[in-house]
């Protein structure tokens, strides 16, 4: 299974990459994974009222509902990247896409909005490529840069960074 993340600061554009590549995978009928971290503090939304939520509150760690087609899991203890990737290890998917984890060392596709994100560039490791919405601002890089403003038009190209570098 190939891992690849897509990182920035909050509002960069994270959440849109990590679609618009999602449905470019699945579309050739590669099976995609994905995960994100909620790095805004606090847990994520919880539905109120379900069973499984009840067993959590009744003090279970890890709760789990099978539907007809889908089947939910709610961990209720802190894991580590690694951890959460050995889990996804277990399930017959070609890619992983990652929202989030600046700092871990998997190939990672860097957003930039604004000239002070560009820090990033500098305090990650294992960039693959660069997105931002002023070309202007990532020139002279060895790495690959896509305009934001074309994201649609960019994501192949994007796709074929990922395919190559990892």
């Amino acid at each position: 299974m190939l891992v690849c993340q897509v990182t920035g600061y909050k509002n960069s554009g994270k959440t849109s990459v990590m679609n618009e590549l999602i449905r470019y995978f699945s579309k050739e009928n590669l099976k995609v994974g994905s995960l994100k971290h909620h790095g805004h503090g606090g847990e994520p939304d919880m539905v109120e009222g379900t069973d499984s939520q009840g067993h959590l509150e009744s003090g279970s760690v890890i709760s789990g509902v099978q539907g007809e087609n889908t089947t939910q899991l709610t961990i209720s203890m802190p894991l580590e990247l690694d951890e959460l990737i050995q889990m996804y290890r277990r399930f017959p998917l070609d890619l992983l896409m990652v929202e989030g984890y600046k700092q871990a060392a998997y190939p990672k596709i860097v957003l930039i909005k604004n000239e002070a994100d560009l820090s990033l560039l500098q305090e990650l490791s294992a960039i693959i490529a660069v997105g931002t919405w002023d070309a202007k601002m990532a020139v002279n890089l060895d790495i690959p840069v896509f305009d934001m403003n074309s994201l649609e038009t960019n994501i192949p190209a994007l796709a074929d960074c990922i395919r190559r570098d990892l």
